[in-house]
């Protein structure tokens, strides 16, 4: 384009004289151009962000395909078997600890929120009803004052049948009054009888409030529940001498763990396996539950008025069936306890 048909543009513009179609033309591919710019811009950036992403899986694959290669020649040597085998199968205690610890969990939970629903349920029916009364109570005088005005009705209209003569004028005139007086008084109360039915069929089909969740109370005392219940698998393990080795199988590699020798190995599977069954089998001490839980209310503290689930700090030691002292179970995360816990 020359400067010349730049100029005459750039002055009919000035005069106010409408663009050619090909301004009009050039305007559009120039606006498509910056779209197509931006979308070029966010499609670079994404470009970059799944490069980004792709050598951090790289570099994940690499440290598992490493891990896994430390392992399979870790597990190539024979003396190191039964080392391996004791090892994983105290992280089938863990594992089986903490699915149990889940399930109680998740069935106190669904109880406890049956419970306040039926609270809730019950606490609204009882306002209904004291409603319903109120207003039973209300129809019921009503229909009483409408009763008395019909029957006054009847009888003033009875005697203003059997008066005759021009001598009853102004007895007339006055009980014609006390008669309009009245039935104005009768409309009001029907009409109030037909607004207090209208308002006591609203009240009865009601819907009962939707369900929240659980109250902070709530959530509360099913974790204390839960960490009573932990306390317990700890003390059942800790009597084997499986859960601080249980423990320890999660922090550690298999190949820095050392169990003894053989024969050392050999029994700390079987006892592994045996707590494992036992673990799967096992029913839930309630009372000794209980206990725990109540001993946890009494001195457990919150960092929020918000908070369900204590400061680990605050989460009193305890002596275990043997004497010793037992671990705190929140604080050192026995059975990956905050998985069951409620938030």
């Amino acid at each position: 384009m020359s400067l010349s048909d730049r100029l005459r543009r750039a002055a009919y513009r000035l005069t106010g004289r409408d663009s050619s179609l090909e301004d009009e033309r050039l305007l559009a591919l120039f606006r498509n151009r910056i779209e197509l710019k931006k979308e070029l811009n966010a499609l670079d950036e994404e470009r970059h962000q799944l490069l980004d992403r792709l050598k951090l899986q790289e570099g994940a694959t690499m440290r598992v395909e490493e891990q896994l290669g430390q392992l399979e020649q870790y597990l190539g040597r024979p003396d190191e078997g039964y080392k391996s085998i004791a090892y994983f199968q105290l992280r089938a205690v863990w594992r089986t600890a903490s699915r149990r610890l889940q399930h109680f969990s998740a069935e106190l939970a669904r109880q406890q929120k049956d419970r306040e629903r039926r609270q809730q349920l019950a606490k609204f029916e009882r306002i209904q009803g004291q409603r319903i009364g109120e207003i039973d109570r209300e129809i019921n005088e009503a229909r009483v004052l409408s009763d008395e005005l019909q029957s006054e009705q009847r009888l003033d209209r009875k005697q203003l049948e059997g008066m005759r003569g021009f001598w009853n004028y102004f007895r007339r005139r006055r009980l014609v009054e006390r008669i309009n007086n009245r039935a104005a008084r009768l409309d009001a109360v029907l009409t109030e009888l037909a607004e207090l039915g209208d308002r006591r069929e609203e009240i009865d089909t009601e819907p009962p409030p939707l369900f929240e969740g659980m109250s902070v109370e709530g959530r509360r005392a099913v974790n204390l529940a839960v960490l009573g219940f932990a306390e317990c698998l700890y003390d059942r393990l800790a009597l084997k001498g499986l859960a601080d080795l249980a423990r320890q199988s999660t922090v550690k590699r298999v190949y820095e763990t050392s169990y003894g020798e053989r024969e050392a190995c050999e029994s700390l599977i079987r006892g592994a396996t045996s707590a494992i069954a036992e673990l799967e089998q096992m029913q839930e001490d309630l009372p000794e539950i209980k206990s725990r839980t109540d001993r946890l209310r009494r001195s457990v503290s919150y960092k929020a008025e918000t908070d369900v689930t204590p400061a680990p700090e605050s989460v009193p030691p305890i002596k275990s069936r043997n004497g010793r002292a037992s671990a705190n179970v929140l604080l050192d995360e026995y059975w990956d306890i905050y998985k069951s816990l409620l938030r």
